[in-house]
């Protein structure tokens, strides 16, 4: 019985030295991923964050920010907006379409396909739904704020080339020749990057929705993809008034695929949200 009574009272420590690393070891995780997400949303001087944002192609500034990236991104990704004493109330949608070419080559545009609402679908029913599950609204703020930052000619430059008339040779407009004209209106290089950056990011996003939606199966293969997006401001509660919305519809740009980009993964996420929107309907 001493035995056995000294036996227990050994394991004991043990169990607690245990429990109580276990216990500072996630205090220390949580204590880690706090300083990361303030770090994440801090000016870009303090980690060496790339000036033209997140959906630059260009490596980070620095190895500590890449450390940072790598933790917080995807799932983890927050904005200043976070933190903000009064969040912004804003909606953004992102419609996109394909561009087929008519008879005689008359471009042709396919319908707009709503890529927010079907994501929100995946949100639906979900405690805790993950930031990958709605890129769309992201790509459209962040296109439209680096779109408003651009001189005015520089604006009217982007929106040209719709699917009604592409250009003249019935082509859309790839960047090289979007960045010369950019630059021509006298717009600084850095600002005119940072558009090319948000332009390739929509220009990517809705070559893989119009795909995965099947428009190019109905009207044949795209040769384009156009995007839209649409910003609503929320109404405070309790008024009756309904800001109007403000719509952006960029020019017809050509098809784009971005390293990294998983077409048959986009696809069957796609296939499986537009089923729950058909099983909804019905």
């Amino acid at each position: 019985m001493s035995d056995a009574r000294d036996g227990t009272g050994d394991t004991a420590p043990a169990v607690s030295r245990r429990l109580r690393g276990l216990v500072l070891a996630v205090w220390a995780l949580l204590i880690a991923h706090l300083a990361a997400t303030l770090l994440w949303t801090a000016p870009g001087w303090v980690t060496g964050r790339p000036q033209e944002g997140p959906l630059s192609a260009e490596p980070s500034g620095t190895a500590g920010y890449g450390a940072l990236e790598t933790w917080m991104t995807p799932v983890f990704d927050q904005g200043w907006s976070l933190f903000a004493p009064e969040p912004l109330h804003v909606d953004y949608t992102l419609r996109v379409r394909g561009v087929y070419r008519g008879g005689g080559g008359a471009p042709v545009p396919g319908p707009w396909i709503d890529a927010t609402a079907v994501e929100l679908r995946a949100l639906t029913g979900h405690a805790l739904p993950a930031a990958t599950e709605r890129p769309a609204r992201r790509v459209a703020a962040e296109a439209r704020e680096a779109y408003l930052a651009l001189p005015e000619a520089g604006r009217d430059v982007v929106l040209r080339s719709t699917a009604a008339a592409p250009d003249v040779s019935g082509h859309p407009v790839a960047w090289a020749e979007l960045r010369a004209a950019l630059l021509g209106t006298g717009a600084a290089a850095g600002v005119v990057d940072r558009y090319l950056a948000a332009d390739r990011a929509l220009a990517a996003y809705a070559t893989q929705v119009v795909r995965a939606s099947g428009s190019d199966r109905t009207h044949r293969r795209p040769v384009s993809v156009q995007a839209e997006v649409v910003r609503r401001p929320v109404p405070p509660y309790g008024s009756a008034e309904r800001p109007r919305p403000t719509t952006l519809t960029f020019g017809a740009r050509p098809l784009l695929r971005l390293p990294g980009q998983d077409d048959a993964a986009f696809g069957a996420v796609w296939a499986g949200l537009q089923e729950l929107g058909h099983g909804a309907g019905r």
